[in-house]
Protein backbone atom coordinates (compact mmCIF):
# COMPACT_ATOMS: atom_id res chain seq x y z
CA UNK A 1 0.00 0.00 0.00
CA UNK A 2 1.22 3.25 -1.28
CA UNK A 3 2.33 5.62 1.81
CA UNK A 4 0.39 8.83 1.56
CA UNK A 5 2.69 10.85 3.47
CA UNK A 6 5.11 10.08 0.52
CA UNK A 7 2.89 10.50 -2.15
CA UNK A 8 1.81 14.20 -0.72
CA UNK A 9 5.81 15.35 -0.35
CA UNK A 10 6.43 13.86 -4.30
CA UNK A 11 3.55 16.03 -5.05
CA UNK A 12 4.63 18.97 -3.28
CA UNK A 13 7.94 18.98 -4.62
CA UNK A 14 6.67 18.73 -8.09
CA UNK A 15 4.47 21.79 -7.45
CA UNK A 16 7.43 23.96 -6.31
CA UNK A 17 9.71 22.85 -9.06
CA UNK A 18 6.98 23.67 -11.58
CA UNK A 19 5.76 27.02 -9.56
CA UNK A 20 9.22 28.22 -9.73
CA UNK A 21 9.72 27.46 -13.33
CA UNK A 22 6.45 29.14 -14.07
CA UNK A 23 8.24 32.25 -12.09
CA UNK A 24 11.06 32.18 -14.41
CA UNK A 25 9.52 31.51 -17.66
CA UNK A 26 11.71 28.36 -17.88
CA UNK A 27 10.81 27.03 -21.43
CA UNK A 28 8.63 24.34 -21.68
CA UNK A 29 6.67 24.82 -18.54
CA UNK A 30 3.62 24.71 -20.31
CA UNK A 31 4.00 21.54 -21.39
CA UNK A 32 4.69 20.12 -17.67
CA UNK A 33 2.56 21.86 -16.03
CA UNK A 34 -0.31 20.02 -18.71
CA UNK A 35 1.06 16.69 -18.33
CA UNK A 36 0.57 17.10 -14.50
CA UNK A 37 -2.54 18.55 -14.34
CA UNK A 38 -4.60 17.52 -17.64
CA UNK A 39 -5.88 14.10 -16.10
CA UNK A 40 -7.09 16.26 -12.69
CA UNK A 41 -9.37 19.13 -15.38
CA UNK A 42 -10.96 16.19 -17.79
CA UNK A 43 -11.75 14.52 -14.70
CA UNK A 44 -13.58 17.84 -13.63
CA UNK A 45 -14.85 18.53 -16.88
CA UNK A 46 -16.72 15.20 -17.89
CA UNK A 47 -18.16 14.61 -14.05
CA UNK A 48 -19.64 18.35 -14.51
CA UNK A 49 -20.69 18.07 -18.08
CA UNK A 50 -20.93 14.64 -19.09
CA UNK A 51 -18.68 13.37 -22.22
CA UNK A 52 -20.32 15.57 -25.03
CA UNK A 53 -18.34 16.31 -27.86
CA UNK A 54 -17.05 19.82 -27.23
CA UNK A 55 -14.51 18.56 -23.74
CA UNK A 56 -11.46 18.99 -26.03
CA UNK A 57 -12.30 22.35 -26.75
CA UNK A 58 -13.34 23.13 -22.78
CA UNK A 59 -10.10 21.79 -22.10
CA UNK A 60 -7.83 24.00 -24.22
CA UNK A 61 -9.63 27.13 -22.78
CA UNK A 62 -8.58 25.87 -19.23
CA UNK A 63 -5.25 25.54 -20.37
CA UNK A 64 -5.07 28.41 -22.06
CA UNK A 65 -6.32 30.61 -19.51
CA UNK A 66 -4.35 29.07 -16.94
CA UNK A 67 -1.02 29.88 -19.09
CA UNK A 68 -1.61 33.28 -19.65
CA UNK A 69 -2.35 33.94 -15.89
CA UNK A 70 -0.30 31.59 -13.78
CA UNK A 71 2.69 33.84 -13.27
CA UNK A 72 0.70 36.00 -10.23
CA UNK A 73 0.35 33.00 -8.53
CA UNK A 74 2.84 33.42 -5.67
CA UNK A 75 2.58 30.61 -3.46
CA UNK A 76 3.47 27.17 -4.97
CA UNK A 77 0.69 25.11 -2.44
CA UNK A 78 -1.74 27.75 -4.86
CA UNK A 79 -0.86 25.81 -7.79
CA UNK A 80 -3.24 23.24 -8.37
CA UNK A 81 -6.15 25.18 -6.78
CA UNK A 82 -5.56 28.14 -8.82
CA UNK A 83 -6.03 25.93 -12.09
CA UNK A 84 -8.94 24.14 -10.35
CA UNK A 85 -10.65 27.47 -9.89
CA UNK A 86 -10.13 28.24 -13.50
CA UNK A 87 -11.56 25.03 -14.13
CA UNK A 88 -14.74 25.45 -11.98
CA UNK A 89 -15.55 29.08 -13.58
CA UNK A 90 -15.15 27.58 -16.99
CA UNK A 91 -17.88 24.73 -15.54
CA UNK A 92 -20.08 27.39 -14.33
CA UNK A 93 -19.86 29.67 -17.45
CA UNK A 94 -20.30 26.42 -19.91
CA UNK A 95 -23.59 25.20 -17.62
CA UNK A 96 -25.01 28.73 -17.95
CA UNK A 97 -24.56 28.74 -21.72
CA UNK A 98 -25.87 25.21 -22.06
CA UNK A 99 -29.45 26.20 -20.21
CA UNK A 100 -29.85 29.59 -22.22
CA UNK A 101 -29.17 27.62 -25.51
CA UNK A 102 -31.30 24.73 -24.50
CA UNK A 103 -34.20 27.42 -23.71
CA UNK A 104 -33.21 28.69 -27.37
CA UNK A 105 -33.78 25.74 -28.71
CA UNK A 106 -37.31 25.04 -26.93
CA UNK A 107 -38.65 28.00 -28.08
CA UNK A 108 -37.45 27.53 -31.77
CA UNK A 109 -38.34 24.14 -31.86
CA UNK A 110 -35.24 23.13 -33.39
CA UNK A 111 -33.42 20.28 -31.37
CA UNK A 112 -30.51 20.41 -29.62
CA UNK A 113 -27.41 18.75 -31.24
CA UNK A 114 -25.28 17.35 -29.28
CA UNK A 115 -23.57 14.06 -29.50
CA UNK A 116 -22.46 12.11 -27.14
CA UNK A 117 -18.73 10.56 -26.82
CA UNK A 118 -17.57 8.27 -24.69
CA UNK A 119 -15.55 9.99 -21.96
CA UNK A 120 -13.69 6.81 -20.83
CA UNK A 121 -12.56 3.35 -21.75
CA UNK A 122 -14.80 1.59 -19.09
CA UNK A 123 -18.35 0.96 -20.29
CA UNK A 124 -19.71 0.88 -16.58
CA UNK A 125 -17.91 3.79 -15.64
CA UNK A 126 -18.87 5.64 -19.20
CA UNK A 127 -22.96 4.36 -17.89
CA UNK A 128 -22.75 5.74 -14.94
CA UNK A 129 -21.03 9.21 -15.54
CA UNK A 130 -23.99 9.24 -18.47
CA UNK A 131 -26.20 9.00 -16.14
CA UNK A 132 -24.87 11.21 -12.98
CA UNK A 133 -24.06 13.99 -15.72
CA UNK A 134 -28.11 13.53 -16.58
CA UNK A 135 -29.21 14.10 -12.46
CA UNK A 136 -26.35 16.80 -12.17
CA UNK A 137 -28.25 18.61 -15.25
CA UNK A 138 -31.48 19.38 -12.99
CA UNK A 139 -28.55 21.18 -10.22
CA UNK A 140 -27.81 24.87 -10.91
CA UNK A 141 -23.84 25.65 -11.57
CA UNK A 142 -23.19 26.76 -8.52
CA UNK A 143 -24.32 23.18 -6.33
CA UNK A 144 -23.14 21.07 -9.16
CA UNK A 145 -19.54 22.72 -8.87
CA UNK A 146 -19.97 22.08 -5.31
CA UNK A 147 -21.25 18.45 -5.44
CA UNK A 148 -18.41 17.56 -8.14
CA UNK A 149 -15.26 19.38 -5.76
CA UNK A 150 -16.61 17.78 -2.57
CA UNK A 151 -18.34 14.05 -3.52
CA UNK A 152 -16.55 13.18 -6.54
CA UNK A 153 -12.98 14.76 -5.72
CA UNK A 154 -13.17 14.70 -1.90
CA UNK A 155 -12.09 17.91 -1.89
CA UNK A 156 -12.34 19.73 1.56
CA UNK A 157 -14.53 22.43 2.06
CA UNK A 158 -12.01 25.41 3.13
CA UNK A 159 -10.47 24.52 -0.54
CA UNK A 160 -13.90 24.48 -2.05
CA UNK A 161 -14.56 27.64 -0.49
CA UNK A 162 -11.16 28.92 -1.99
CA UNK A 163 -11.70 27.44 -5.36
CA UNK A 164 -15.42 29.26 -6.25
CA UNK A 165 -14.32 32.11 -4.00
CA UNK A 166 -17.45 31.70 -1.54
CA UNK A 167 -17.15 31.07 2.11
CA UNK A 168 -17.07 28.14 3.47
CA UNK A 169 -20.53 27.80 5.49
CA UNK A 170 -21.39 28.66 1.64
CA UNK A 171 -19.77 25.35 0.75
CA UNK A 172 -21.14 23.13 3.03
CA UNK A 173 -24.52 24.32 2.00
CA UNK A 174 -24.41 24.21 -1.40
CA UNK A 175 -22.21 20.51 -1.46
CA UNK A 176 -25.07 19.37 0.67
CA UNK A 177 -28.21 20.60 -0.42
CA UNK A 178 -26.85 18.82 -4.03
CA UNK A 179 -25.24 15.92 -1.99
CA UNK A 180 -29.35 15.06 -0.56
CA UNK A 181 -30.96 16.30 -4.45
CA UNK A 182 -28.45 13.89 -5.93
CA UNK A 183 -28.68 10.75 -4.03
CA UNK A 184 -32.67 11.11 -3.75
CA UNK A 185 -32.39 10.86 -7.32
CA UNK A 186 -29.79 8.42 -8.10
CA UNK A 187 -32.10 6.14 -5.40
CA UNK A 188 -31.31 2.20 -5.89
CA UNK A 189 -29.40 3.18 -8.60
CA UNK A 190 -26.12 0.45 -7.59
CA UNK A 191 -24.26 1.72 -10.79
CA UNK A 192 -24.64 5.43 -9.58
CA UNK A 193 -24.26 4.71 -5.69
CA UNK A 194 -21.23 2.91 -6.43
CA UNK A 195 -19.65 5.65 -8.56
CA UNK A 196 -20.91 8.38 -6.29
CA UNK A 197 -19.38 8.94 -2.56
CA UNK A 198 -20.76 10.00 -0.03
CA UNK A 199 -18.21 12.71 1.64
CA UNK A 200 -21.05 15.66 2.15
CA UNK A 201 -19.96 16.05 5.99
CA UNK A 202 -17.73 18.90 7.13
CA UNK A 203 -14.31 18.41 7.63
Amino acid sequence: MANPNLEQGAQKEILEDLHGRILRGAPGWQRDAFVVFQPLVTRLLLKALGPSADADELLDDVFLAFFESAGRIRDSAKVKSYLVSITMNRIRREIRHRRRRALLFKLIGTPEDVQQRPGTDDPKARAALIQLHRVLEELDADERSAFLLRNLEAMPFPEIAEVLHISESTAVRWAQRATEHVMKRVGRNALLCDYVRDRSEPT
